[in-house]
């Protein structure tokens, strides 16, 4: 394949501030060849996700930023177009650390084990990237495992419209829990209100969210689920009910900020409520994944799960899609289409 230029985005500068194209660099490179034991990929689609951030600001809880001049880190599929390892054929489906690249080359272990993958019923094979990979996980470990859902609960979800987020949310609502959603736009809303069935929708770019739930749970919130940590995460906590449990998932206000990460001033209530606070990294939980991919299977299978795609076309693409998911532009999970 030395004839074949592989695209790949390099890291040119750490934002200061938010994130632009100018910190990142297309470069072509020659497409790699596998050698013994390793397998080459055509890289077919990639997932955005808020964390990306971290991978060029302050490292978050890894430590581990991408070195200037290196190749951007990301997480997707693609199709084994040769192949010297004896697990991995030609053909095969697979999703894994592509790395912001058109064609990557892996040992199928490093950075992180490849997994085959194969189309399901009634969904994309792009599923496998949020509803049936991580965010799926996620949504059902944060919601089953950490804050442990009653019946008539009352549960607020930031990020509401977001890959995780949404699946939070219908998970509450199919455990008989009352649901508040947050989001950032009145699309967003809508959608949840009309279409995810969501009890309440809250705008938090126009209105004022500690007087809306207020409004919406005078009795107090007995679980959050967080995704974004910062301001909305200290109003939520000023309004928690006695016993409630505070899931922090994600902290997508604060990761355009490498330094001085707000503080909530509320904590508090969390001793005089007897509330708990758990965070939860998902794949200290991989031991799940099986179950809660089970679960939502069925959920799609009957027609009963909802989720968006938001999809760019093309690897010049990439770096709008992380600033897309940041900024809060993107409605669903985040994907750029490669091939």
């Amino acid at each position: 394949m030395s004839n074949m230029k592989n695209r790949r985005w390099l890291v040119k500068s750490y934002p200061t501030d938010e994130v632009s194209e100018d910190n990142f660099e297309l470069v072509y490179a020659e497409v790699p060849e596998p050698g013994e034991g390793e397998v080459l990929i055509q890289t077919t689609s990639l997932v955005m996700s808020p964390p990306l951030r971290m991978a060029i600001g302050t490292g978050g809880i890894t430590g581990n930023r991408v070195k200037i001049g290196a190749m951007m880190r990301g997480s997707g599929q693609g199709v084994v177009v040769k192949s010297q390892h004896p697990d991995f054929l030609e053909g095969d489906l697979v999703a894994g650390a592509m790395g912001w690249q058109e064609y990557a080359v892996t040992d199928g272990e490093r950075p992180f084990p490849l997994e085959k993958i194969s189309p399901r019923a009634r969904q994309p094979i792009t599923a496998n990237l949020h509803v049936m990979g991580a965010s799926g996980a996620t949504a059902y470990v944060g919601l089953y495992d950490i804050a442990k859902p009653k019946v008539g609960d009352v549960v607020l979800v930031s990020a509401a419209a977001g890959s995780v987020g949404a699946l939070v949310c219908q998970l509450a609502k199919f455990s008989g829990c009352r649901v508040i959603a947050i989001a950032g736009n009145e699309k967003k809303c809508l959608w949840l209100k009309d279409e995810l069935g969501m009890d309440e929708v809250i705008n938090y770019k126009n209105e004022d969210v500690a007087e809306r739930l207020r409004e919406v749970c005078p009795n107090g919130i007995d679980i959050y689920f967080d995704n974004v940590g910062g301001e909305i995460l200290d109003t939520a906590l000023g309004q928690i009910a006695h016993g409630a449990r505070i899931v922090l998932c994600g902290a997508t206000s604060q990761y355009e900020g490498d330094a001085n990460w707000y503080g909530p001033s509320n904590y508090f209530n969390l001793v005089y409520k007897e509330a708990t606070m758990q965070g939860f990294y998902i794949f200290s939980y991989a031991h799940r994944f099986k179950k809660a991919h089970e679960r939502l299977g069925e959920l799609i299978a009957n027609g009963n799960l909802i989720y968006n795609e938001d999809v760019l076309e093309g690897v010049e693409q990439l770096p709008a899609g992380l600033i897309r998911v940041l900024s809060g532009e993107n409605f669903g999970t985040q994907l750029v289409r490669l091939s």
